[in-house]
């Protein structure tokens, strides 16, 4: 007899199912899995898309009705054309940037889900430290100069290179690997790869090769390097936005875009194409997004030692998924 699903409960694999069908029986969205794949992530590990017939997950519920405790006066929005004060003496310093959403913008409350995870786990760090995030809207410059040159503690947050496949890995990604180091996971992004509407959909990463590949402009290639995913076994293209590669996806320039699930559901329905353009479930793999900081601050220890005591505390006592839940349903809410 199949079971009911009902959110607020846990529920049992049974053959056949995915996480998109489970969602899409929940909450009549497919796309929602992101939200059970962030409550379940140690039980199913790092593929969302390998559930086990027998695991036990808990079904959340979308209602996304808590508020923020997140100190938002922290996050520096004041433009001014007046004499600006001296800085203040500010123990943990973080950039980040805009026109990511959910995670990252600045239109969004809190400056977006990834930003306010930032902020209440620095709140809630080891020694209650004095903290400041600012929105410097380039991405570029995070990594350098802003982190090498010490203006800045940490960006939040990156994805972390498989440096240990650093023979295999393009100029970028061995620069990252060479000269910068991870806190913990803030969040774990599900890496999406779309294709059209009504064409077969491969069923491995290998079976990419002698495929157009598109991957928006300043975005990291790491995600196809450590597969082999680069020329000439593929054709590779870049847009200035991710609408770009979608719109190149739709009129035949590229066969495939590889971006992370949210951002780019949010640019297929920006687009009116949620008929003509469908994300491989098949293919969906897990990145790490986590703050990362400069080897050469002379404060890397300690400061590394902070984050990640604030990231375990708001993860133990579940402020981590109330914000989890409270973005990505506002985000589901707007995009469905």
């Amino acid at each position: 007899m199949a079971q009911s699903i009902s959110c607020g409960e846990n529920y049992t694999i049974a053959a056949g199912d995915s996480l998109s069908g489970i969602a899409a029986d929940v909450y009549g969205s497919a796309s929602a899995f992101q939200l059970i794949y962030s409550a379940n992530v140690d039980t199913i590990g790092p593929n969302p898309g390998l559930i086990s017939r027998g695991q036990v997950i808990y079904i959340p519920c979308r209602n996304g009705s808590t508020t923020s405790q997140a100190n938002d006066t922290l996050i520096r929005k004041i433009t001014t054309t007046e004499q600006l004060d001296g800085p203040a003496d500010v123990a943990v310093r973080v950039v980040t940037a805009t026109d990511w959403a959910p995670y990252f913008d600045e239109s969004q409350a809190q400056g977006g889900m990834v930003t306010e995870l930032t902020n209440v786990a620095l709140a809630s760090a080891t020694g209650s430290p004095a903290y400041k995030i600012d929105f410097i809207n380039d991405w570029g410059s995070h990594l350098q100069p802003l982190l090498t040159d010490h203006a800045y503690d940490f960006a939040t947050a990156w994805y972390e290179p498989p440096c240990e496949l650093i023979d295999q890995l393009g100029d970028d990604a061995k620069f990252r690997c060479n000269n910068f180091e991870w806190a913990d996971p803030m969040f774990e992004i599900l890496l999406g790869y779309f294709g059209r509407a009504g064409e077969p959909l491969p069923a491995t990463h290998a079976e990419l090769v002698g495929k157009s590949i598109c991957r928006p402009d300043g975005y990291e290639t790491f995600v196809l390097e450590e597969d082999g995913l680069v020329e000439p076994a593929i054709s590779f293209g870049q847009e200035g936005l991710i609408t770009g590669c979608m719109a190149g996806l739709l009129d035949g320039t590229y066969d495939v875009v590889v971006i992370a699930v949210d951002p780019g559901q949010g640019a297929v329905l920006e687009l009116g194409a949620q008929d003509d353009i469908m994300l491989n479930e098949q293919l969906t793999k897990v990145l790490n997004l986590s703050p990362v900081i400069a080897k050469s601050n002379p404060h890397r220890e300690e400061l590394l030692a902070i984050m990640n005591s604030g990231i375990a505390a708001i993860k133990s006592d579940g402020q981590w998924f109330e914000i989890v839940n409270r973005h990505l349903s506002a985000h589901r809410a707007q995009t469905q």
